[in-house]
């Protein structure tokens, strides 16, 4: 607004110097109607150009995507990736084995090379080839073996206790390429200690980061993390939820969390008891390179304690400038899920509630916890707390919001956004042409826009969001195709191609566009950054982690991001001062009397192009009719404040 008067001033200032310059030719009173008439239409300039500026505002910020995070090709060390240790009698508190041992180090087959075929059709391959700088502390006779794999330059040096060697992998695009195993006889982890006594510190550098390196995140897989404009990052892959929770009433601690220094970065439940995969160490050092918001998920394991030095932990080592989307567990959707499902039961058996509430109780748990270290005034700004429900069956919401309300009070006290899944699949799913099934996507998705009767009606949630007035309305966790799927392989070859076609795009960017953002939805997560395409996903938007550009789904991606989205705070609070939205017959503005913008204000209904449609005077709850309005996008606006609504 003060740029729009500054505007108004402007124009008057230069009506004077006009004025001034030209007065000798006009007479005076030419210039007094002028300014007359400058005052006269004030307001009705204000409103105009405010109307156009917000609704320009929306059209030039970024739409909110996000991505869900994958560790392909993350780590110099390659260690990291791996927990795949066997024959060892014993392993120490960090997982590094006490006696001798097997290593499988690597196995990039494409699924199923290890039964003799390859689900996708182009055979398709990362290379990972060159040659692999390696130590460990401690002595030890090294075997390699496997596929076009190579051991070379073993030395070592008594003063620092240090092997080093070098393994070279070859063999790139032949079939069982980057398959590599290591065995480990005669180890020391001294120069003084007894025979079969285990090494420690392993470290496998890939090709071109020496030994000497700092950098713990490879250079391709931080371009990858960038490869478009994400909003945030999700490390729900990273943090091994699904199968991460003990049996209860066991709890998860903060000092048994994983650290750098364990010997992986992945599950080591059988190893030394760490269920948990990349330690936070690592989390918060990502966030920091890549300085976008997060979205983290807590294991429903972890206790107070464990919550607390988790928060005090961000706020102390986290970038100020980033937000942290907090989510309970993930897909809580059954008491026999996995290891997380059971403990949701047994909590709520325990606490005599329902399975749903106590998913919902848990996450105001987590909310008010972050509030005791962050303050509660950061609750629904920098902690960004999330009840997630399912895609298809909004009723499971439904039970967590109304156990909120009768248990602690309104939700959108503790919850900043409801979240669902955005995934489709294909009408045409059996068809033989990739295109075609494609074009089965596209009318999945639209079937999700416009059908209320289907199961996966995207619109519910939003409408959910904003009857419950929650701060960051409707949230997606994830979202992408959902086929192939499951492990079947009927029309797998096909299925896979049509995840590398053009039309590919098309329906992502319908799926976040036209069913998503432009139904009012808020962040969206895209499930995954990378992976590989055979018959259990083609979640990766790209299947090589060296190449993001290898199909058309990080195009897609940029495509969306630079869509519009307001995200001014004013158009957001109004937002969800409108119900229901998508509405049918009527919408209702609900504003407190109080408010300035209430006072002395009219509610306007404007189409998306600025065409004024109803001028209604505002009270505390006005109801206006919209049944005669044509489906689409509208925009209100009440004093300075500009929302929009989706009219069925």
């Amino acid at each position: 607004m003060e740029t729009i008067i500054i505007f108004v001033k402007l124009v008057k200032f230069l009506n004077l110097c006009f004025y001034q310059r030209y007065k000798k030719y006009y007479g005076k009173s030419h210039f007094i109607k002028l300014n007359t008439f400058i005052n006269l239409y004030m307001k009705k300039i204000l409103v105009s150009i405010s109307l156009f500026i917000s609704i320009c505002a929306a059209s030039q910020s970024k739409f909110q995507l996000g991505v869900n995070l994958d560790d392909n090709g993350a780590f110099v060390n390659i260690i990291n990736h791996t927990n795949r240790y066997s024959n060892a009698t014993g392993y120490d508190s960090l997982g590094w084995p006490k006696s001798n041992f097997d290593l499988v180090l690597l196995d990039a087959r494409p699924a199923t090379e290890w039964f003799g075929s390859i689900d996708d059709p182009e055979t398709y391959r990362v290379n990972y080839n060159g040659r692999y700088k390696c130590s460990f502390k401690g002595l030890a006779n090294i075997n390699v073996s496997g596929t076009s794999v190579s051991l070379e330059n073993k030395t070592y040096d008594s003063p620092s206790n240090t092997t080093t060697f070098d393994i070279v992998i070859g063999g790139f695009p032949n079939a069982n390429h980057g398959l590599v195993f290591l065995g480990f006889t005669a180890t020391q982890r001294t120069g003084a200690s007894a025979l079969n006594t285990g090494i420690t510190n392993l470290k496998v550098n890939r090709p071109g980061y020496p030994l000497s390196s700092t950098k713990i995140f490879t250079d391709e897989f931080i371009s990858l993390c960038k490869a478009a404009d994400f909003a945030c990052y999700r490390y729900y892959n990273l943090q091994n939820i699904w199968d991460g929770e003990p049996s209860y009433p066991a709890i998860t601690k903060w000092e048994n969390r994983k650290t750098p220094l364990d010997a992986s970065q992945r599950s080591m439940q059988a190893i030394n008891g760490k269920r948990d995969a990349w330690c936070w160490d690592y989390i918060v050092e990502l966030s920091n390179i890549l300085n976008k918001d997060i979205w983290i998920n807590i294991h429903m394991s972890a206790d107070s304690n464990y919550v607390s030095n988790l928060a005090k932990f961000l706020k102390l080592k986290l970038a100020p400038n980033i937000n942290i989307y907090v989510e309970n567990s993930n897909e809580v959707w059954s008491p026999t899920q996995l290891t997380h499902g059971p403990y949701n039961q047994a909590q709520a058996t325990f606490y005599k509630i329902t399975f749903d509430q106590n998913y919902a109780r848990r996450c105001v748990e987590l909310s008010k916890w972050f509030g005791l270290v962050y303050g509660n005034n950061e609750i629904n700004k920098k902690i960004r707390v999330l009840l997630a429900g399912q895609q298809g069956y909004h009723g499971r919401s439904d039970n967590h919001l109304n156990f909120i309300q009768n248990t602690f009070g309104e939700p959108k006290n503790y919850i900043y956004a409801n979240s669902t899944a955005l995934y489709f699949g294909s009408t045409k799913s059996a068809d033989t042409d990739p295109l075609v099934i494609n074009d089965g996507m596209l009318v999945d998705i639209n079937s999700q826009i416009s059908t209320s009767a289907n199961a996966a009606y995207r619109p519910v949630h939003i409408a959910k969001a904003n009857t419950w007035k929650l701060p960051g309305g409707c949230t997606s966790y994830e979202g992408g195709p959902h086929l192939p799927a499951g492990g079947g392989t009927t029309n797998l070859n096909n299925q896979i191609l049509a995840h590398r076609t053009a039309k590919m795009k098309d329906a992502i960017e319908l799926s976040y566009l036209e069913g998503w953002k432009n139904l009012g939805g808020g962040l969206a997560m895209y499930f995954t950054l990378s992976s590989a395409y055979n018959r259990y996903g083609c979640w990766g938007l790209t299947d090589d982690y060296t190449n993001p550009e290898r199909n058309y789904k990080m195009q897609a991606m940029r495509n969306i991001i630079s869509k519009t989205s307001s995200i001014d705070q004013n158009t957001a609070t109004l937002k969800t001062s409108i119900y229901p939205n998508p509405a049918n017959d009527y919408i209702e503005i609900s504003l407190s009397a109080n408010s300035p913008i209430f006072q002395n204000s009219i509610v306007e209904i404007y189409t998306v192009l600025g065409q004024q449609l109803m001028q209604i005077e505002a009270t505390e709850n006005t109801k206006i009719d919209i049944s005669g309005l044509a489906a689409g996008l509208y925009f209100v606006k009440v004093g300075d404040m500009v929302g929009r609504f989706v009219k069925e």
